[in-house]
């Protein structure tokens, strides 16, 4: 699990070079009562995270980190306290099952979260959802790479890729 509270596990080393053109990588927060990490999958071009909720359902938040998105209709609303320094659009699409979507663009890319809520799950939880997850600055996980193992972390905030 890719927790803020503990940026030194190998999964933010491929996170990072997931998208190395991203200058922020998702992770978990604090869970909420109710709420577990399903687990994540890490590919060439996006990370993607799922988290578990006992009234929401399995799957009920995934969390996308790629090099852009298609906002689409969203709205641009303003950021929370974690997300300052981002665009944040938001664009719900329906209440009962409660589906959306929230976007955070940033320098080098984008992470999307995408509520899919069980029927008559109440609306709300989507709060305890955003609470769960928040981002790391790319840089700090580069410093650490440069400083614990003496090794390069190309892209944002670093040399440039090859290849």
């Amino acid at each position: 699990m890719p927790e803020c509270s503990a940026p030194d596990g190998q999964v933010f080393v491929l996170e990072a070079q997931s998208v190395p053109s991203a200058t922020r990588l998702p992770c978990v927060a604090e869970l909420p009562a109710g709420w577990q990490f399903g687990g994540s999958l890490i590919k060439d071009t996006e990370t993607t995270l799922w988290l578990d909720n006992d009234r929401a359902g399995i799957h009920a938040l995934q969390v996308t980190m790629s090099a852009s998105c298609d906002t689409g209709s969203a709205v641009q609303v303003p950021p929370a306290a974690d997300e300052v320094g981002m665009r944040v659009f938001e664009e719900p699409e329906s209440l009962n099952p409660y589906t959306g979507s929230r976007y955070l663009v940033f320098d080098g890319g984008c992470i999307t979260h995408e509520y899919t809520f069980a029927q008559d799950t109440e609306p709300t939880l989507v709060i305890e959802a955003d609470l769960a997850v928040s981002t790391l600055a790319r840089s700090d996980i580069v410093a650490q790479v440069q400083d614990s193992l003496g090794l390069t972390l190309c892209g944002a905030g670093a040399p440039a890729c090859v290849g």
